[in-house]
């Protein structure tokens, strides 16, 4: 029952992933992806993964400081160390419960960094296939699909250049 209950709500966060994928308007990307990441959490809690709610709370919130162009170097940072420590003391799945914590610490921090699109292409695909790995092994299979979906539109996007253009139609 718990599996079925969990799938269910990560079938209502697979819609808030795709309204973040079809917005134009940054911020309401980034409100989506933390309504995603809110649902998410409440999903974890049917898949018993501790470390999978806590990290998808500070997911949430990194996203939330994101959409209101609040997140820092050393909010991130921040967010980095409290998704290690809280999700690491969290575990309740070994080695399978460090995966939510390695994955969004490492997206994280690349994604402070990372400037440049095939970058940040490449990042999101590490991070989706990451996501996947976990899903398959708590029984999340919703998730599993929309991130193995979305890691391999992400990729096939690296070999598909096209011209973007701002609202002004330059280049």
């Amino acid at each position: 029952m718990n599996i079925l209950l969990g799938n269910t709500v990560s079938l209502a966060a697979a819609c808030f992933t795709f309204a973040s994928s079809w917005s134009r308007d940054r911020r309401k990307i980034y409100l989506f992806q933390a309504g995603q990441c809110l649902l998410s959490a409440i999903a974890n809690v049917f898949f018993a993964s501790i470390s999978g709610v806590t990290t998808f709370l500070l997911c949430a919130l990194r996203n939330f400081l994101l959409a209101r162009d609040r997140l820092t170097g050393g909010r991130c940072c921040l967010l980095v160390a409290l998704v290690a420590v809280i999700g690491i003391w969290a575990n309740n799945r070994g080695t399978l419960g460090l995966l939510p914590v390695i994955t969004t610490a490492g997206y994280s921090m690349v994604c402070l960094y990372a400037k440049r699109t095939e970058t940040i292409k490449l990042n999101i695909v590490v991070n989706l296939t990451l996501w996947a790995v976990y899903d398959w092994f708590i029984l999340d299979y919703v998730a599993f699909a929309v991130d193995s979906v979305s890691a391999l539109l992400a990729l096939a996007s690296l070999f598909c250049r096209k011209e973007y253009t701002d609202h002004t139609g330059r280049p």
